[in-house]
């Protein structure tokens, strides 16, 4: 939510969490910046961020996404990500639903 909110630029966000096949979705999406193809492709690494240059305008370290997807991993689950440039992001956490008796 934290990003969404950060690269919304104003616009709408939406918060989306669902059961399917015994697993539980929860997709955040913004109408914000959007990414690249190539950004898309690094966005999970550590200490990466989509705009890496020196004059960038958003803060952070470029971790908060790499922890989110070894968690998701280490859950036996995973993250993806559907963006375009200008259009906006969906990120979709992906879990199995544990049921304890």
């Amino acid at each position: 939510l934290d990003n969404a909110i950060r690269f919304g630029e104003g616009g709408a966000i939406t918060l989306r969490a669902r059961e399917v096949d015994g697993h539980v979705q929860i997709a955040v999406g913004d109408h914000g910046i959007g990414m690249t193809e190539d950004q898309r492709a690094k966005i999970f690494d550590a200490f990466s961020q989509a705009d890496d240059s020196p004059t960038r305008q958003y803060g952070g370290m470029g971790i908060g996404l790499a922890i989110v997807h070894r968690l998701c991993a280490l859950m036996g689950g995973s993250i993806d990500v559907d963006s375009e440039l200008g259009v906006g992001s969906t990120f979709t956490v992906d879990v199995p639903l544990v049921v304890e008796a």
